[in-house]
């Protein structure tokens, strides 16, 4: 009889722990997604000491000067996607709902400042752009960069919401059944809320003078409802709101004068191979495409840029650093730059697929989607594919809210490729 006992304990404890053990190795994090991370993260520092140490030292006696503030704008991402990896699935919904509100907040925050120039404490406007609050003593955050962030994670609660939430809300539209009129208008409306909710969002944003940022928002928006299998419906309205994107964002281009300038510069550059005046809106696309040219196949050598020292200068280390990136390892160096963003997709799209809820796979679209746009996009406006503008280079260029944000989108993606999250049964058809 003890035998016999022994003999069936002894494989229920190594069942035990074989499971355990294989959850463990299963909610390790993804080591791909982190090396390509780490190896941007540390290219970046790398590239922004190169594009800035001479003017830190002209204005701050201290070559280093942004490349710490870069190192503690990093430690303070990778510790907010550190939170955001461990926290558990129903955590990470109600984080999205508290998130919604702080984000509106913030930017509803500097609207009295941005369109009546009534001041507020610590908002900032730069260059005629209100975008920022100011943390005395640490960095100024951009309330934008945490929209992309907030739009993600409510686009993908929202397709995903329970039967209990619709069956509620069913029940609350019944009450305005007999009006012909409302009723209508408020079941078209609570069908397509995440476009209202976007297009609330772009409004203040515009507002603020960012439209690069709208521009990723709305990109990404579609992105996710398009892997997400909606109604024919509802994708109507979603393309009804890229193309009113797309007419706000001419219209900008044509009223701001900067904006035109830059606009009129790209097609100069596109018809005649050059702008006509090089000093005014195209002085940086202009010095940029000298940078990147000026690299030929291999680069001039690292922290050998010339184009940095007198022409690029802030844009050194910011908006233009992927011309400062060719300009020192050339064409093969972009192309390796590029190809790393491309492995990045792929890692992301991955996680995505072997995700084992549909809402964690729908922010891992999101925040993959977001930040390969937001990348190609910039390295295009350096190349003068698209107009200029000031989209930031995730991972490189220099920036507390750009790197925070990023930092945290990757936390994210690192939540989603955890096997323990399964709260949801697995459909059988994910995505598209």
């Amino acid at each position: 009889m003890f035998g016999r006992k022994a003999k069936k304990s002894k494989p229920q404890i190594k069942r035990a722990s074989a499971l355990t053990n294989k959850k463990e190795q299963s909610d390790r994090p993804n080591l791909q997604l982190l090396g390509v991370v780490f190896t941007f993260l540390t290219a970046g520092v790398l590239m922004i000491f190169s594009a800035s140490a001479v003017l830190a030292f002209v204005r701050y006696q201290d070559t280093f000067y942004f490349v710490k503030k870069q190192i503690i704008f990093i430690v303070i991402g990778l510790t907010l996607a550190y939170i955001l990896y461990k926290l558990k699935y129903l955590q990470l919904r109600y984080l999205t709902k508290v998130l919604l509100i702080i984000g509106m907040a913030a930017l509803f925050y500097l609207l009295p400042q941005a369109i009546f120039n009534i001041p507020m404490p610590g908002v900032v406007t730069l260059n005629g752009a209100t975008r920022w609050i100011r943390i005395p003593g640490l960095f100024d955050i951009q309330p934008a960069e945490l929209a992309k962030i907030v739009i993600i994670l409510f686009t993908s609660l929202w397709l995903t919401r329970g039967e209990k939430t619709k069956i509620k809300a069913e029940k609350w539209m019944k009450n305005y059944k007999n009006n012909e009129y409302l009723y209508p208008l408020i079941k078209i409306c609570y069908s397509v809320f995440p476009v209202i909710v976007v297009g609330i969002t772009s409004l203040f944003i515009i507002l603020e003078r960012d439209l690069d940022t709208i521009v990723i928002i709305v990109l990404t928006f579609f992105t996710i409802y398009y892997a997400a299998g909606t109604t024919k419906k509802e994708s109507r309205f979603v393309l009804i709101l890229l193309v009113l994107s797309l007419i706000v964002g001419t219209a900008a281009s044509v009223l701001e004068p900067y904006r035109r300038e830059r606009v009129q510069s790209y097609v100069e550059i596109l018809v005649k191979g050059e702008p006509t005046n090089k000093q005014g809106g195209s002085f940086q696309i202009w010095n940029g495409l000298i940078a990147i040219g000026s690299g030929g196949v291999f680069g001039v050598g690292y922290g050998e840029s010339r184009q940095k020292l007198f022409f690029l200068q802030e844009a050194a280390y910011t908006d233009s650093i992927f011309a400062v990136f060719a300009e020192e390892f050339g064409l093969l160096g972009s192309l390796i730059l590029i190809f790393g963003y491309f492995y990045f997709m792929a890692i992301g799209l991955q996680i995505a697929r072997n995700s084992k809820s549909r809402y964690l796979a729908l922010i891992a679209i999101g925040v993959t989607a977001w930040i390969c746009i937001q990348a190609f996009l910039n390295i295009a406006a350096n190349l003068a594919i698209i107009p200029f503008g000031g989209m930031p280079l995730p991972f490189f260029t220099y920036g507390g809210s750009n790197t925070i944000t990023t930092l945290m989108g990757i936390g994210l993606l690192l939540n989603a490729s955890k096997a323990s999250n399964m709260i949801e049964k697995q459909p059988k058809k994910l995505l598209r």
